[in-house]
C-alpha cells in the first residue's frame, strides 16, 4: 500500500556522495508538458502516450510527437485525451497491443485520489482517440495496482492484487482464466518476460509453497500453470509495505531484480539459480521505482530513501563485474522518492524520464558494447522494396525485430515496455523522418535465437510518394541496417 505517496516528501533530503563512474547528460526536453506526468508508453506509430498524475486531471493523456527529424528533445504535445468518466486512476498496469492501434489500462491503486484497488479498466484506440471502459474478468474485484505483461504468444496477463489469480485477456470486455499463482496473494508482486518465454516473478510477500521470503516463481505459457522458481539468495521486499523495486533483463539473459531493501540479486536464466547482486549503497533502496536496460548494456535504476523517502539517487549497474555506480541526476533529485519515477528507453536510445512533475529529461547514457550483436537486422528482397498501393501492411522481416528485452520494469506499479518493433521511414533527399504503425508481428519472443520473423506497418496519413526512403527497425532503442523503398 502506498498510503505515503499522497504526501509532500520534498522536505526530507539525503545527503549522498556522488562517485560517478562516468558523466553522463540529462537534458531537459525543449517544450515540456501542460502538466504533470507519470507513466509513458511508446505507442507505435512513434508517439508517446503520457498520463497526466496526482496534481491534474488523471483522466487525461497526453501525446509527444517527435519532430521531423526524429528528434524526442524537441518534440512537441498536444492533447489531452480524455478516459471514460468513471477512471481516473493512479499506479495501475498498461500495455500497448499486438494489433498496434490499441492501448489496454487496467486497475489502479487508487481512482479519483481515493484508495480502493479499483477493478475499472478502459481500452484506448489509437485510429480514432477514443476511450471505452473495459469489464474485468469475471468474478474479480481488486485488480488495483496488480502486474501485466504481453507473453512472447502476444497474449496479455493480468494479475488480480489481492488473490492468487491471473486471467487473459481476450478482446474487448472478455477474459479466459488463467493459472493461479502460488502466493498467498500477487499484490506487490514484479512480472517480468524472460528470453526463454518464460514470466518471472518475484514474491512480496512470503510464500510457504516456494521458499517463504525468498519465494519466486516461473509461469510456462505452454501449460499455463507457475511453479516454484529458484529461491534467492536474499530477501528484496520489505516486511512492512511489502514492496519491490524493478526486475530488468539484460541482453544476455541475465535479470536484475532490486529490493525495497538495500539489495539486489541476479538470475541466470540457463542455470536457473539466483545469485547476489551487489548492496546499494548509503542505505538507499527502490521502495517502487524504474530501472531501463541502456543501449551499452547497464541497466540504469533509481533508488531513494526507505518508506517511500526522497534522496533520489540514479545508479548503472553493470551485468559483467556485478556492480551498481552512482550516476547524474535529473534535476529534480534529490527532493524525489524512486516511487514517483519512469523510465522508458526512446527510439533514438536516450532515456526519458518523468517524476509526477511537469519537467522531463532526457538521458543520454555512455556507449558501450551492449548493442553489439542486440540489435534488429532486417531482410532485403531485393535492392529496392516497394510500399504497398494502399500504404498499409507493408511486411519488413528480419531478426531480433522485438529486441531481447522488454527493457523497462518497475515495483508493480508500471508498465512501460518496448519490446516491440518501430519502424522509421526517411526521406532521404529531404532528411524528413515519417513513422509507420507497426503491427501485427509475427511471434512476440524476445529470444535472440528465435530466428526469423515479420512484422507490418502502415504509412501515416498523407505521407508523399516519390523519392527513395531508407527504413529501418527499432527494438527497444536499437536500430536496424537500413533497406530502401519506393
Amino acid at each position: 500500500m502506498k498510503l505515503l505517496k499522497l504526501l509532500a516528501a520534498a522536505s526530507v533530503l539525503c545527503a549522498i556522495g556522488t562517485g560517478l563512474a562516468n558523466a553522463q547528460t540529462w537534458t531537459p526536453l525543449t517544450h515540456q508538458p501542460p502538466s504533470s506526468i507519470g507513466a509513458i508508453v511508446q505507442l507505435r506509430d512513434g508517439r508517446i502516450f503520457a498520463h497526466e498524475e496526482q496534481s491534474g486531471n488523471s483522466r487525461n493523456w497526453y501525446f509527444f510527437t517527435p519532430d521531423s527529424t526524429g528528434s524526442y528533445l524537441n518534440g512537441t504535445w498536444s492533447g489531452p485525451t480524455a478516459m471514460p468518466s468513471n477512471y481516473s486512476p493512479w499506479f495501475f498496469s498498461s500495455q500497448v497491443m499486438l494489433d498496434g492501434d490499441h492501448v489496454l489500462v487496467e486497475g489502479g491503486e487508487y481512482n479519483f485520489g481515493g484508495q480502493t484497488e479499483t477493478n475499472i479498466g478502459a481500452l484506448y484506440t489509437v485510429s480514432t482517440n477514443t476511450w471505452v471502459n473495459n469489464s474485468p474478468p469475471s468474478g474479480w474485484g481488486n485488480i488495483g495496482d496488480a502486474e501485466s505483461i504481453i507473453l512472447a504468444d502476444g497474449r496479455y496477463l493480468q494479475m488480480e492484487a489481492l488473490t492468487k489469480q491471473t486471467a487473459y485477456y481476450n478482446g474487448p470486455n472478455t477474459w479466459i482464466a488463467g493459472g493461479n499463482t502460488l502466493s498467498n496473494r500477487n499484490n506487490e508482486a514484479g512480472w517480468a518476460l524472460l528470453q526463454n518465454s518464460k514470466v518471472l516473478m518475484v514474491d512480496a510477500f512470503t510464500n510457504p509453497s516456494c521458499n517463504g521470503t525468498l519465494s519466486t516463481e516461473l509461469l510456462n505459457p505452454t501449460t499455463n500453470t507457475w511453479g516454484c522458481g529458484a529461491p534467492m539468495p536474499t530477501q528484496l521486499f520489505d516486511n512492512s509495505g511489502h514492496e519491490l523495486g524493478p526486475i530488468v533483463v539484460t541482453y544476455g539473459g541475465k535479470t536484475l531484480a532490486v529490493g525495497a531493501v538495500p539489495h539486489t540479486n541476479v538470475y541466470d536464466p540457463v542455470a536457473n539459480t539466483w545469485s547476489a547482486g551487489p548492496d546499494i549503497p548509503g542505505g538507499l533502496v527502490a521502495y517502487d521505482g524504474p530501472g531501463v536496460l541502456e543501449n551499452n548494456g547497464k541497466v540504469l535504476i533509481m533508488v531513494s530513501q526507505t518508506n517511500f523517502g526522497p534522496g533520489c539517487q540514479m545508479m548503472e549497474y553493470s551485468v559483467g563485474p556485478n556492480t551498481l555506480t552512482n550516476t547524474t541526476n535529473p534535476a529534480n533529485c534529490p527532493s524525489d522518492p524512486s516511487f514517483v519515477g519512469h523510465l522508458m528507453v526512446l527510439p533514438t536510445g536516450e532515456i526519458m524520464f518523468s517524476d509526477l512533475s511537469n519537467r522531463i529529461e532526457l538521458y543520454t547514457p555512455a556507449p558501450g558494447p551492449g548493442a553489439n550483436n542486440n540489435r534488429p537486422t532486417i531482410i532485403s528482397n531485393g535492392p529496392i522494396q516497394h510500399f504497398t498501393s494502399s500504404g498499409n501492411n507493408n511486411v519488413v522481416m528480419g531478426f531480433k525485430l522485438n529486441g531481447v528485452s522488454q527493457g523497462t520494469g518497475y515495483g508493480d506499479d508500471y508498465q512501460g515496455d518496448t519490446d516491440y518493433p518501430l519502424v522509421r521511414i526517411t526521406n532521404t533527399t529531404t532528411g524528413q523522418v515519417y513513422w509507420g504503425r507497426t503491427h501485427d508481428e509475427s511471434t512476440h519472443s524476445i529470444d535472440p535465437n528465435a530466428g526469423m520473423m515479420t512484422t507490418m506497418f502502415d504509412l501515416p496519413v498523407g505521407f508523399p510518394r516519390g523519392p527513395n526512403y531508407n527504413v529501418v527497425v527499432i527494438a527497444g532503442g536499437l536500430a536496424s541496417n537500413f533497406l530502401v523503398y519506393n
